[in-house]
């Protein structure tokens, strides 16, 4: 639930019918804070096809989309970025001794 700043502005709530990883299974409501009245209701359908790929990508990129596999992958894919880290200091400190 998001609250407005003003009085004027609609109020927010985001309604998760799924794990929190399900990311088609979101609504989101906005209501007229005077009269209680749906101005906009916005599910993960009704939002552009630009907008779908962004919020798709990120929880592909955190490996979430995929549950525990995509998680081991992208786990394992973080160590490998530590292990080049560590392999360029290495070399660096090599050649400059």
């Amino acid at each position: 639930m998001t609250l407005p700043e003003t009085g004027s502005e609609p109020v927010s709530i985001a309604i998760d019918r799924g794990t929190g990883r399900q990311y088609q299974k979101r609504t989101t409501f906005q209501f007229d804070p005077a009269s209680g009245d749906v101005v906009e209701r916005e599910s993960f359908s009704d939002r552009s096809r630009a907008r779908q790929w962004r919020t798709w990508m990120r929880f592909a990129h955190t490996g979430e989309h995929y549950g525990f596999l995509g998680q081991t992958l992208a786990g394992i894919a973080s160590l490998g970025a530590c292990f080049l880290v560590w392999t360029g200091l290495a070399l660096a400190w090599r050649r400059f001794f």
